[in-house]
């Protein structure tokens, strides 16, 4: 709110669906109608919207970085045998990522599986030889950014984490990603 600008004419705002309608109306008044660029891997209904009905111009960015390999994407059904298949995929770090934190009461979520016991699971009967971490959203904001640092550091070979895991997080030794 304190922030002014000279002449602001450009604003880039990354991950817009983390800013309010306010939020980047505010930064927007603060110039004299400056270009706004909003950027998300992600996008959200309103967007969508905003797209067909509103004021939006669509750019895709459809190219890979120079030197970057292309992903591959696997399915592995719930059928004997996938589940070892799927882990036997090597990698230097992985992510594991699950819809719950815990066990859902909800007959809706009964055949789901949870983040926190899959870590546990992950830790003491598929992986022992590998450090296991647990992220989610009901962490501290300081016990995110921990499990963070420990897994760019590659303190933590594996993270298991429920969909709170930062898109934009640049993880280079993390080559693999089980949802």
């Amino acid at each position: 709110e304190r922030v002014e600008f000279k002449n602001l004419g450009f604003i880039v705002i990354d991950e817009q669906h983390r800013f309010g309608v306010m939020q980047r109306a505010e930064l927007k008044n603060k110039g004299k109608n400056p270009d706004v660029l909003l950027m998300t891997a992600t996008p959200i209904p309103r967007t969508l919207a905003m797209t067909v009905y509103g004021d939006l111009d669509v750019s895709i960015l459809d190219e890979m970085p120079p030197g970057r390999r292309p992903v591959k994407t696997l399915v592995f059904y719930e059928e004997k045998g996938a589940r070892k298949r799927a882990y036997d995929k090597k990698g230097r770090q992985a992510y594991v990522v699950y819809p719950l934190i815990e066990e859902s009461m909800s007959p809706d979520f009964k055949d789901l599986k949870y983040a926190t016991q899959m870590a546990d699971e992950l830790q003491k009967e598929i992986f022992p030889e590998f450090q296991v971490g647990l992220l989610h959203g009901r962490m501290k904001t300081e016990e995110k950014d921990e499990v963070m640092r420990r897994f760019i550091s590659r303190d933590i070979d594996i993270l298991v984490s429920t969909t709170v895991i930062e898109v934009g997080v640049d993880v280079p030794n993390a080559t693999v990603m089980v949802v």
